[in-house]
């Protein structure tokens, strides 16, 4: 029995045993009977042939049963994400949820009794699927996962970010005392974030409610306020509020405009008065009439012209000078071994084998021509003036660190390594007393250029602000870091001398210390890996990393 016979008396059967269980047949029409006669299955020798043939009895058959709904996978929104303190904190579920689910607010409470590393991604996941981000921190909880949060989100301009801190002031009897000083320059720090970016920065959960309500409620339309029973009274609040800030910003706008200009008439009126009046006594015999047009007409005439310059000066603004866009010389504020003199020979030039061209090369290099002979110093006052034109460097090598006292390395390591590979550098952010100010001052700066930062934590006394400068660096999507931090860096050790009561409740304090920061420095790692930083343990391998890009971190 051949292919064919074999497959149409098993259809044949099939559709028997279809007539006997549904006790009925199907009637066919003419053109299926006809369709039927004409074509004829056909068995296919090769694959070719099995292409092209569609009614192959070869061919697998096609399923003629309903599609599965192939599920999509829909990402959950929120409206807030409840970061900030958590352990045995009950802010949330006492005061904050309540409050959002009387308004209808939805919200991710990341806040659980037992932490795993798998919660990262999942944080993550909330953080990108919520539109508002609420940051509390409570001095009851060493808390250092939110410090770098903040300034992450901070770095990223986030639209909707506030925080609200719990009584700064607590935090020098909850802390250990060890740490008191790098808390400190972590809250300092924060401030100086913060108010660069114009985050609101609140002292009260109250406040921090009534802020998310009028921002989440504040931006519904009428018809969908009026909908929820629970939310049309707190948004007729709200309007009534934004329309009596409006009524007095405006008031307090007109009161200055007519302040204005009640004083500019005043002052005209005294001037004009003590001109009439010195004219009428050196001309007693000029008429009073000879005396006003002509005042008037120059009060017109002064008053036109000062609302034209006025107007010029809204509409072409001056260029203000940015100091960032000053020719900048990242020279090392620890000299390299290697200094060579600049020195050009009689014809003014110099052989560039000769000369061993550090970080000046770009600047120098167009005033040195080759092949040259004897040589002598030439005067800087003789040298070509360099262009005025604004040049940003961007491949210079920031280094940075978080205890600025200890920077021996940057002598030692960094130094060798990147002036043998001529890269430039610079060491502004490593010099001792470099106060706070200014190194905010250094990062505001560079907000807009490509920047290249290397950042070392050599001890623990400084790992949280150096951890929360570190989040900073990463959240700039224009600036690139590579990260060092020892092992030793991340423990904090006890001393020996020590009673024994003494001891377990220092090993207790540490041991809480200690894990919190191992929990911040796994999100540090998580923001590291997405912006491709890479993280060493040890800073000869992270320096050696500067100048190949090869080496892979932890």
């Amino acid at each position: 029995m051949n292919i064919v016979s074999f497959t149409s008396q098993l259809c044949a059967t099939n559709n028997e045993e279809t007539t006997e269980k549904s006790g009925r047949k199907s009637p066919k029409s003419p053109i299926d009977i006809k369709k039927a006669s004409k074509v004829s299955p056909l068995c296919c020798k090769n694959g070719s042939e099995c292409q092209v043939a569609g009614n192959c009895v070869c061919k697998p058959p096609k399923p003629t049963g309903l599609k599965e709904d192939t599920p999509t996978s829909s990402r959950e929104t929120y409206d807030v994400f409840l970061g900030g303190s958590c352990g045995t904190t009950v802010w949330r579920r006492q005061s904050v949820i309540p409050f959002l689910k009387k308004r209808g607010i939805t919200y991710y409470d990341p806040q659980r009794s037992f932490w795993s590393e798998n919660m990262i991604y999942e944080e993550s996941i909330a953080k990108e699927s919520s539109s508002l981000f609420l940051f509390v921190i409570d001095p009851a909880t060493v808390n250092a996962t939110s410090f770098l949060e903040i300034a992450y989100f901070a770095a990223r301009k986030s639209p909707k970010l506030v925080v609200v801190f719990l009584g700064k002031t607590e935090w020098a009897e909850k802390a250990h005392p060890d740490d008191l000083p790098d808390r400190n320059r972590t809250c300092q720090l924060l401030d100086k974030i913060l108010e660069s970016h114009q985050v609101p920065m609140l002292h009260t959960i109250p406040d921090a409610l009534e802020f998310i309500e009028e921002e989440m409620l504040g931006r519904q339309s009428l018809f969908e306020a009026m909908k929820s029973k629970t939310n049309r009274l707190p948004y007729i609040q709200i309007r009534a509020r934004r329309a009596i800030r409006n009524i007095k910003g405006l008031t307090s706008q007109t009161l200055k405009v007519c302040k204005t200009y009640a004083t500019k008439t005043f002052v005209t009126g005294l001037i004009d008065t003590a001109v009439l009046i010195g004219i009428s006594f050196a001309f007693p015999a000029l008429p009073l009439f000879f005396i006003l047009i002509p005042l008037l007409m120059l009060n017109v005439v002064f008053f036109g012209v000062v609302h034209k310059v006025q107007s010029l000066r809204k509409r072409y603004p001056r260029m203000i000078a940015d100091s960032s866009a000053v020719m900048y010389h990242a020279t090392p504020a620890i000299p390299s071994p290697r200094v060579t003199m600049k020195a050009t020979n009689v014809n003014g030039s110099i052989s560039s084998k000769t000369v061993v061209r550090r970080r000046s090369k770009q600047n120098f290099e167009q005033y040195f021509p080759d092949e040259g002979a004897s040589s002598f110093i030439v005067p800087s006052s003789f040298l070509p003036k360099q262009e005025t034109k604004v040049n940003i460097d961007c491949s210079v090598v920031e280094l940075c660190s978080s205890s600025p006292d200890d920077n021996s390395w940057v002598q030692e390591l960094a130094a060798p390594a990147l002036d043998g590979k001529g890269t430039p550098y610079s060491y502004v952010l490593a010099t001792p007393n470099f106060q706070l100010d200014n190194r905010m001052n250094c990062l505001r700066t560079w907000f807009h250029h490509h920047k290249k930062f290397f950042y070392y934590i050599p001890s623990t006394t400084t790992f949280l602000s150096g951890m929360v400068e570190i989040a900073y660096i990463l959240g700039h999507t224009n600036w690139e870091g590579t990260v060092c931090v020892p092992a030793t860096s991340q423990i904090l050790e006890g001393p020996d001398d020590m009673v024994e009561d003494e001891k377990d409740h220092a090993r207790a304090a540490r041991r809480r210390r200690n894990d919190c920061y191992q929990i911040a420095f796994c999100y540090l790692k998580d923001m590291a890996k997405r912006r491709q930083c890479r993280v060493f343990t040890d800073i000869g391998i992270a320096v050696k990393a500067l100048v190949d890009p090869s080496i892979r971190g932890v």
